[in-house]
């Protein structure tokens, strides 16, 4: 179920992400702080003065980072450095186009899709004073009763960033086979903070459902 919110949610990637980085900068520092400060400080002091008899001519002083410890920590810092850019590229990168790229890799990667349940038949929206209102129908394709279907609509800034992600029920709680229900999401206090919008479903109690997209024209997603 982790491994799924990772995939479907580009906030619990990002997540992982700085969790990664904070782990790695951790381990670093802690190997730092341990082995390589104080190497180097030795290695800055000044050499020791001879024995009188001459028992120890020379001292051995190990350079640090030359264990295969060493060679590791270089390594996870390099790994380092490509988790902090990909992370900065996510944050910058919009999230509605996010989604389309995770769901082009799902796609390739996660064998054949699994068979759609539902179509959306409609999905539009007005304003109406200082209201947003969508509003959509999806019809149950399947040759089952679906129960406690819920849309979740993704709300975007003019910039492609996710503002917001409201869960709205199906005004039937039980869509027979062939069956038709709507939702209405109402955003109250709007002043134009976000610009587009995109729908998925998912049941109440389990994984989001692919739908196949049956409008005649495809409006705000």
């Amino acid at each position: 179920m982790f491994i799924l919110s990772l995939t479907y949610d580009p906030l619990y990637t990002r997540i992982a992400l700085a969790a990664l980085a904070a782990l790695l900068i951790l381990v670093y520092l802690l190997y730092y702080f341990r082995r390589v400060r104080p190497a180097r400080l030795q290695a800055a002091s000044p050499p020791k003065t001879p024995t009188p008899h001459g028992s120890q001519l020379f001292e051995y002083s190990p350079r640090p980072g030359t264990s295969i410890f060493g060679i590791a920590m270089r390594g996870a810092l390099i790994l380092l450095a490509v988790c902090v850019a990909a992370g900065l590229a996510l944050i910058l990168f919009p999230d509605n186009a996010l989604n389309r790229s995770a769901d082009a890799i799902r796609l390739r990667t996660g064998g054949p899709p699994p068979q759609e349940r539902i179509s959306l038949l409609y999905l539009g929206d007005e304003v109406k004073g200082k209201e947003f209102h969508i509003r959509g129908a999806i019809r149950n394709i399947s040759t089952q009763p679906m129960e406690k279907l819920d849309a979740m609509i993704r709300l975007y800034a003019p910039n492609g960033i996710l503002l917001e992600t409201a869960v709205v029920r199906m005004e039937l709680e039980i869509i027979a086979p062939d069956g038709i229900s709507a939702f209405h999401l109402t955003y109250p206090d709007y002043d134009g903070q976000f610009a587009s919008y995109s729908v998925d479903f998912k049941l109440r109690d389990g994984e989001p459902l692919p739908y196949k997209d049956m409008r005649g024209a495809h409006t705000g997603s």
